[in-house]
């Protein structure tokens, strides 16, 4: 063999090794992470933590909760944090990262919280993250916020400018997310109702839905193309959207906490049983 062979087979086979790492980095699923969950005491106000991408950052979305609840004579305390592009892995993996640290969210499992707020998914279908990966991290956070007794309030999967988005992607991106939909989803470029149907299955099979506020998101919008006033952009909601989004949130949660008074406490399942009966979850790993 030639040296020029030699070099372009060595250039090959370390170009697959880079990729391959790259990939497996980008969709790996990661193991749950292990914490002992706090006492909890009732509190004077109604406390709520917001999570998620950057659907969650900023104060607007506070804001609009806040009044929405006093309207109807509830004082609230909110907290909320949110990261610009961040897949749900990231959203995960922040609620366990050091006070201090860039988006890091862990105040949400100490603040002896009654509700969060889960607000992900445009970034995880922007990048062709897959159905699976977005449901799995879902049904992480929303596990170890009931095992930390904090009830959560999920927003599935929003309608946005889905094409527009992907189709801006520059090219790399797009081979990226090709690649990608070949090696998760047999060839399919995946569409957003396989991220809803696909959570919606994996919530239902480990029974995390039982003790979850499930906001569906189509009550806001059911068409990104014909409520275009509903946004500001092709991936984030306008003042108006945010205020339809608030007031719908804020009568669920009134409408679980109307139902708790007026009957028992839903069972909240015990993070070894969600692991045990969850197909998607690996093994614990060590937390903040």
């Amino acid at each position: 063999m030639s040296l020029r062979k030699k070099l372009l087979l060595l250039l090959a086979i370390f170009f697959t090794i880079a990729v391959g790492y790259y990939m497996n980095r980008r969709y790996y699923l990661e193991k749950r992470y292990s914490s002992i969950p706090e006492k909890r005491h009732k509190n004077d106000v109604l406390r709520i933590g917001i999570i998620g991408d950057s659907w969650a950052s900023g104060y607007s979305l506070d804001s609009i909760l806040s009044d929405e609840f006093l309207k109807r004579g509830i004082k609230t305390e909110i907290i909320s944090f949110g990261e610009p592009e961040a897949k749900t892995k990231d959203i995960y993996d922040n609620l366990y990262a050091a006070p201090g640290n860039p988006y890091s969210s862990a105040e949400i499992l100490h603040h002896n919280l009654d509700y969060c707020l889960i607000l992900a998914g445009t970034s995880d279908a922007a990048g062709e993250m897959g159905a699976k990966f977005y449901a799995y991290y879902c049904s992480l956070i929303i596990g170890d916020l009931l095992k930390d007794h904090i009830e959560p309030v999920f927003v599935t999967m929003p309608d946005f400018g889905f094409k527009e988005v992907t189709d801006s992607l520059g090219v790399l991106k797009k081979v990226r997310n090709e690649v990608a939909s070949i090696m998760i989803d047999n060839g399919s470029t995946g569409s957003l109702d396989d991220y809803r149907k696909q959570v919606n299955e994996v919530l239902k099979d480990t029974h995390l839905q039982d003790s979850t506020i499930v906001v569906p998101f189509s009550l806001v919008c059911d068409n990104y193309h014909t409520h275009k006033i509903l946004y500001r952009n092709n991936s984030h909601l306008s003042t108006a959207g945010k205020q339809k989004m608030g007031r719908i949130i804020v009568q669920y949660i009134i409408n679980r906490m109307q139902k708790r008074n007026s009957g028992p406490r839903p069972n909240i399942p015990e993070s070894r049983n969600i692991a045990s009966s969850t197909p998607l979850m690996a093994t614990p790993r060590s937390g903040g």
